[in-house]
């Protein structure tokens, strides 16, 4: 069916139907966007982020560790202890923060970075112990063998595996960005484009609407007024 040959009503409602179809679309493709950005930084906020805090955590107190180990081999009485008491909390906190990471990692590669750290602490640990013990017997010709050789080897890897989960952790969380990006760009080139159509198609609904209902209304004016300067010629050719 032609649309001249349409009720008034009829091409109205096409028209009116068309145009909510299209807004409809732009309202749904926003929609879907909205949230699929949503996700992105969420996760870069509340799961990608806060594991590159903790391993930075972690790294803050294996130095701590370091330093008070240092510390306890320089000094003496007081502020040997001192420094030997301040251990117990930064191993905690590293505890800590281990406990957070194994409950949050889930992919296989973060998980086998995970236990390469997890390994690598143990070593560590395992040669502080040897070196509080060394301390205490003290041995310092020993201690000074061990800090120089696996003691830093053990903090060396320990450090390693930890800056190696946050560069997996940030290489996430760039990915995560760049995913977030393309999709607010998509989401705009898509809005732009639908909304021209709709434009486009309102402004040519209008017209042909208006053309389809103007121009009988100019004709049956023509006619009238050429009946009435009792032109019947024209009544003629507009029935």
């Amino acid at each position: 069916m032609k649309l001249a040959d349409m009720k008034i009503g009829t091409r109205l409602m096409l028209a009116f139907g068309i145009i909510l179809a299209m807004l409809a679309t732009i309202s749904i493709v926003g929609i879907t966007r909205i949230y699929s950005l949503d996700t992105s930084i969420e996760s870069m906020v509340n799961d990608r982020f806060p594991k590159t805090v903790q391993a930075n955590n972690m790294i803050d107190s294996i130095n701590s560790i370091a330093r008070h180990l240092r510390n306890a081999y320089i000094y003496s009485g007081a502020e040997q202890q001192k420094s030997l008491d301040a251990i117990a909390p930064e191993r905690k906190i590293i505890s800590e923060m281990l406990d957070k990471l194994s409950a949050t990692v889930k992919s296989e590669k973060g998980k086998s970075i995970l236990k390469e750290l997890t390994d690598a602490r143990a070593a560590y640990v395992t040669t502080q112990d040897k070196f509080l013990e060394l301390l205490k017997a003290d041995k310092k010709s020993e201690i000074v063998s061990l800090m120089q050789g696996d003691l830093r080897k053990a903090q060396g890897d320990y450090l390693a595996a930890t800056n190696k989960l946050i560069e997996f952790q940030t290489a996430a969380m760039e990915k995560t960005g760049k995913e977030a990006e393309a999709a607010a760009n998509s989401a705009a080139l898509i809005l732009e484009v639908v909304s021209a159509i709709a434009v486009v198609l309102t402004v040519l609904f209008a017209w042909l609407i208006s053309r389809s209902i103007t121009r009988p209304l100019t004709q049956a004016v023509a006619v009238a007024d050429a009946m009435a300067a009792g032109d019947l010629s024209k009544k003629i050719d507009a029935s």
